[in-house]
């Protein structure tokens, strides 16, 4: 996945449908990124969600994963 990120961490939402992949939002630190998603997502993270959320570092390295339905 390109990044479309300037800020340290992006997170970036997977819509398997459509097969595509948007920037949410990005951040300075890990811990803002993560709460973003699991208050964005609160009741929707779980083990079969069929799309996926990630954070990536400014590297493009996934860092975090969740399964959002």
């Amino acid at each position: 996945m390109p990044i479309q990120h300037t800020k340290p961490f992006g997170v970036y939402h997977w819509d398997t449908f459509d097969n595509e992949t948007f920037l949410i939002d990005e951040f300075d630190t890990l811990e803002q990124a993560e709460k973003y998603v699991t208050e964005h997502y609160k009741g929707r993270i779980n083990n079969n969600g069929a799309d996926q959320v990630d954070i990536v570092d400014s590297k493009g390295n996934i860092v975090k994963k969740y399964s959002v339905g």
